[in-house]
């Protein structure tokens, strides 16, 4: 029992500081964790606002308790969502295998403890959703203790099933992929058809949603028949029993126990497989190319991101949408046109009509928010490691390395951004002068949005990460990197939509946000020439 506390503690610690920015300073001094907790809050204000909305229209019919169980269904999809692609690698080919595998330790102990891990990590996510929700019911319902009892058991244990189903389903892609030689695309493909799977299925609730006050009993019914956990929470809410409580604490817990023993009889097979590395010799040549520098640098970073499912998922899961989202423009107006209808905006404008006379510039807009918030190199440094420091005794610039990483990641996002060019290119009425604006424009984007990604990378390393996931989902680069690409599409939105609402032509609206961006492309270069060069040396593995 001692070592398991121990070795609890120790990965709590090396792998829980989600909510420092950055590694320890200098001076060993802690870095200030006032942007996470700040946006913590922000999510969790939003969480109340909404659940308060959805209460007007609740609370008088009597059926408040509704909105708890949406709630409730909704993180565990997000849960779900966040942890399939997670999984991976938190449980497999982890970083510190080789040191958890030599201590005096069980197996099935390192087991449980990257579970349990993953476990408290989601309790800590599904909090920051829960918990506003569960404050706006007891504001405006009159509650008693076992309200709050029962809540503090659905906190923990609301995230058992999700956390459950993401590693089985991490095990099986992981377990498929390691009989392949390309092993990683097989895991992301899975992944992928997973993600776009649950969106799908999310993305047709729109109807249902909308008309929750009229069926709230009929949704709440199936809701709590399906997903046992949402079921047994409103039970416990509405009409507390200990009983409830205890069957839903055994259920949960069991649940967890008996995933923890199923999964120790495969994990270590599929983590040695996981591990293997295929070759193949032909006729015992052997051929050596002689490549450039920042070509050189350009494979290898392709290879890094091929060989790390999270980080592909991570950053080109945005990509995928953009596609999906020209496709849907291009071909499913009366798709669009449905889904705003419940909410009134159909009466205002032809939809269509307007997709069509505004093309360019909602091209132009999908493009920065696919681009500035898709940023694969905000996690570049961070995922070198202690190899960083060879990384930096090679004979090359700073700056050639830092520009080799930015070619690199436009090379991952260019065939997406310009597959939904084309698209857009062939459905609508496209000047040749807005073509090659847009063409242009995606190039521009991609470099931006990739020199953000370094230059923050660069403000906020993450040297220590145990394992890839931690580096590219709970570092400070990757967040911080995400809010400006989040700020900067939300101001070209603005800009975009004033513009043409003035009377602006097209073609010199397109050529405005070109002009702009060029000229914070330009910017961003001198940075990373002086400032970014500096701070590449300072860093320490």
């Amino acid at each position: 029992m001692g070592k398991l506390v121990s070795l609890l503690k120790a990965s709590m610690s090396e792998g829980m500081n989600l909510f420092a920015l950055g590694n320890r300073n200098k001076n060993g001094k802690k870095a200030s964790p006032a942007l996470p907790i700040v946006l913590a809050f922000f999510i969790a204000f939003a969480i109340w606002g909404y659940a308060n909305m959805i209460l007007d229209s609740l609370v008088e019919a009597g059926m408040g308790f509704v909105m708890l169980t949406l709630i409730v269904l909704v993180t565990a999809i997000l849960t779900l969502v966040e942890g399939v692609y997670k999984s991976g690698s938190l449980l497999f080919n982890c970083k510190d295998d080789n040191l958890m595998f030599s201590l005096p330790i069980k197996k099935s102990t390192v087991l449980f403890v990257r579970i349990f891990k993953f476990y408290l990590f989601e309790v800590l996510y599904n909090a920051i959703f829960l918990v506003p929700a569960m404050i706006a019911y007891a504001m405006r319902i009159e509650v008693d203790f076992t309200f709050y009892l029962a809540s503090a058991i659905a906190i923990l244990f609301l995230p058992v099933i999700p956390v459950v189903i993401s590693c089985i389903i991490g095990g099986l892609t992981s377990s498929v992929s390691s009989h392949f030689k390309m092993k990683n695309l097989v895991q992301i493909i899975v992944t992928t058809i997973v993600l776009l799977g649950v969106l799908f299925v999310v993305g047709n609730l729109d109807t249902a949603l909308a008309k929750i006050a009229e069926n709230a009993t009929s949704i709440n019914e199936i809701i709590t028949k399906l997903y046992y956990p949402a079921g047994a929470y409103i039970s416990m809410v509405t009409d507390f029993n200990v009983l409830t409580m205890v069957v839903f604490i055994f259920v949960n817990v069991s649940i967890f126990a008996v995933t923890v023993l199923i999964l120790g009889k495969v994990y270590f097979k599929i983590n040695s497989h996981a591990k293997t590395v295929k070759t193949s010799i032909h006729h015992g040549v052997v051929k050596i190319q002689k490549r450039s520098v920042v070509v050189a640098i350009i494979r290898k970073e392709l290879k890094k991101f091929i060989d790390t499912p999270v980080f592909v998922i991570n950053a080109g899961f945005g990509l995928v949408l953009f596609v999906v989202g020209t496709i849907v423009l291009s071909i499913n107006f009366e798709g669009l046109s449905g889904m705003l209808k419940n909410y009134g905006v159909e009466e205002t404008f032809d939809l269509s009509e307007m997709v069509k006379q505004y093309a360019p510039a909602i091209l132009f807009g999908l493009l920065c928010m696919a681009t500035l918030m898709s940023s694969i190199t905000s996690s570049v440094i961070s995922l070198e490691g202690r190899a960083y420091n060879i990384l930096k005794s090679i004979p090359v610039k700073p700056l050639t390395i830092l520009m080799s990483k930015v070619l690199a990641a436009v090379v991952v996002m260019m065939p997406f951004i310009l597959l939904g060019d084309i698209i857009m290119f062939l459905n609508f009425e496209f000047s040749i002068l807005e073509m090659v604006m847009i063409l242009f424009a995606s190039v521009i984007l991609s470099l931006v949005a990739e020199m953000i990604g370094i230059a923050v990378n660069l403000k906020y390393p993450k040297m220590n990460a145990s394992s890839d996931a931690e580096v590219i989902k709970q570092s400070s680069s990757a967040m911080v990197a995400t809010f400006i690409g989040m700020g900067l599409t939300m101001v070209s939105a603005y800009l975009l939509i004033t513009a043409m609402s003035n009377g602006m032509p097209m073609d010199l609206t397109i050529f405005a946000g070109v002009l702009v961006y060029t000229v914070i492309l330009v910017i961003l270069a001198a940075y990373l020439k002086k400032a970014g060069t500096k701070k590449f040396l300072e860093i320490e593995a």
